[in-house]
C-alpha cells in the first residue's frame, strides 16, 4: 500500500467509509456560529461600547451633580447629640490616626490616597458615600474597613472624614 488506503476495510472491529463532509447539521450551525461571532465582534469593537466608558459617564455626571452642589451647605447629620458626636470625633480621630494616616497623611491632605480636605471627593462627601467609601473600600489602591471596625468605630472615622477642611 503505496499511499493509497482502502477504506472499505474493517481494522480492529472498525468499519472505515469513504465519507469525508460532516452532516450537514453540523455544517450549519458551524458556519452559523462564525457568522454569529464575526457580526458580534464586529458590533462591539466599532460600536465604541465599553464598561470603562460607561463607568466614566457616570462618574462624570455624579462630579457635575456634585459641582453644582457645592455651594449648599450640607444638612445636619440626623440622630446625633452633639455630646455623641465629639465622641465620634474623638473616636474617628483616634481611628484615624491608626488606620488612615499613612495614606491619607496626619491632617487628612493625601499623600499616597487623596487629599480628604477638599470640598468634593471622587465618589460623594455624603455620610452614606464616605461610609460606603470607608466600609467597602474603593478601587485603586482604598482598602475596605468594614469587618474590621465595630460600629461606632466607622461612624467616628466617617465624622471625622466629614470634618476635615
Amino acid at each position: 500500500m503505496s499511499g493509497n488506503y482502502d477504506f472499505d476495510h474493517e481494522y480492529d472491529g472498525i468499519r472505515y467509509r469513504k465519507e469525508r463532509n460532516a452532516p450537514a447539521i453540523f455544517r450549519v450551525l458551524f458556519y452559523g456560529i462564525v457568522v454569529w461571532g464575526v457580526i458580534f465582534i464586529g458590533y462591539f469593537l466599532l460600536s465604541g461600547w465599553s464598561s470603562e466608558t460607561e463607568f466614566r459617564q457616570k462618574r462624570q455626571e455624579k462630579q457635575d451633580v456634585l459641582a453644582k452642589n457645592a455651594g449648599i451647605a450640607p444638612a445636619a447629620v440626623p440622630g446625633h447629640a452633639e455630646g455623641k458626636k465629639e465622641e465620634y470625633l474623638a473616636l474617628g480621630k483616634k481611628e484615624f490616626a491608626a488606620r488612615c494616616a499613612a495614606c491619607h497623611g496626619a491632617e487628612g491632605k493625601g499623600g499616597i490616597g487623596p487629599d480628604l480636605t477638599r470640598t468634593m471627593y471622587t465618589y460623594g462627601r455624603t455620610e452614606k458615600d464616605v461610609t460606603e467609601s470607608i466600609g467597602n473600600g474603593r478601587p485603586n489602591g482604598m482598602p475596605g474597613f468594614g469587618t474590621q471596625l465595630s460600629h461606632e468605630q466607622l461612624e467616628g472615622l466617617v465624622q471625622f472624614v466629614l470634618s476635615l477642611k
